[in-house]
């Protein structure tokens, strides 16, 4: 017996285990792994951040908070059994759980919001679930987006949520050429970074780590996760992005998802799919810049919209062309 299966026996045998092991699925389900190793390693990468100075301590209690917290809240709420067990519940509250502490002061107020906002996320993960499956879309991290644009727009308005690094709210205007990277090594970096910044980590060793973790689960994913970093960091740099921006993986984080959803995740693998999840990569740069703008001008940050509205609207065409989905 593997040792896979002999922690999914045990895990069954008792419910604080299945807690545990269904949180741990949860953090492998922000890139789509329904595996528990896979989503350890992503705590091991958010913790290797905190140490380097890729994110703070805070933002990887955050994580584990979060995505503990919100697993829980699914229970009391009667979720889906196979999909809590498959951590469908938790990834949404993990990334809320990061996203606060990144962007408010670390208050004792800011922590209870942060729990309140984690089990929150479990209702809003369940409410869209129920519009979205009867329509055959997937939510993907919109709960996460919707959950925390709302905690970071209240903050606004309540003094005792001190923001401590939201963007000026503006109105947009044309940004002037940004350059581009020095070297290969560099573009490597902010390749790595931009997988890391998936779960709010500015470290490129992090960034191997999730990469690594998701090749313990599928070589397909992780594969095609590099490539939306690389190709949207290519893209952002031939268009003119702010190199600075670009080198710390903020033009790439939204591919990084969006590429393995399309091309290996909810389409079958194969060459028209990976055409089509090449061209969704792309076009989610594109996307990215676009929700910028507009989330710029409320003084929020973009969040993983454009991967979301992208793969939304990827996946709609595809059944358009008439061509089976997967899974």
């Amino acid at each position: 017996m593997s040792a896979a299966s002999g922690w999914a026996r045990l895990a069954g045998r008792h419910p604080l285990l299945a807690w545990l092991d269904a949180a741990l699925r949860g953090s492998g389900q922000v890139i789509f792994m329904d595996n528990p190793l896979t989503g350890l390693l992503n705590f091991v990468a958010l913790c290797w951040g905190a140490f380097a100075g890729g994110t703070t301590l805070a933002v990887a209690i955050g994580a584990v908070v979060g995505n503990l917290v919100s697993t829980a809240a699914a229970y009391p709420l009667r979720a889906d059994r196979a999909a809590l067990r498959r951590g469908l519940c938790g990834f949404n509250g993990l990334l809320v759980g990061a996203g606060i502490p990144t962007f408010l002061a670390h208050t004792p107020l800011m922590w209870l919001l942060l729990v309140f906002a984690a089990a929150g996320s479990t209702v809003v993960t369940l409410a869209i679930g129920r519009w979205f499956d009867a329509r055959k879309l997937p939510g993907l991290t919109f709960p996460f987006v919707l959950t925390t644009w709302l905690v970071l727009l209240a903050a606004y308005r309540l003094p005792g949520l001190p923001i401590a690094a939201l963007p000026p709210a503006e109105l947009a205007s044309q940004a002037s050429a940004g350059g581009g990277l020095a070297s290969i090594d560099a573009f490597i970096r902010a390749a790595l970074r931009g997988v890391a910044q998936v779960f709010f980590v500015d470290n490129p060793v992090s960034g191997a780590i999730f990469l690594l973790a998701l090749a313990v689960e599928s070589r397909w994913c992780a594969a095609l996760a590099a490539f939306g970093a690389a190709a949207a960091t290519a893209c952002a740099l031939a268009m003119g992005a702010d190199a600075n921006v670009v080198a710390h993986g903020l033009w790439s984080y939204s591919a990084v998802l969006t590429a393995p959803a399309i091309g290996c995740v909810f389409l079958k693998p194969g060459p028209r799919s990976l055409l089509y999840g090449a061209a969704a990569t792309l076009f989610t740069v594109i996307v990215q810049g676009a929700t910028a703008t507009f989330a710029g001008t409320l003084g929020i940050p973009a969040l993983t919209f454009p991967f979301v509205l992208t793969t939304w609207l990827f996946l709609l065409a595809w059944r358009g062309l008439g061509t089976d989905a997967g899974q």
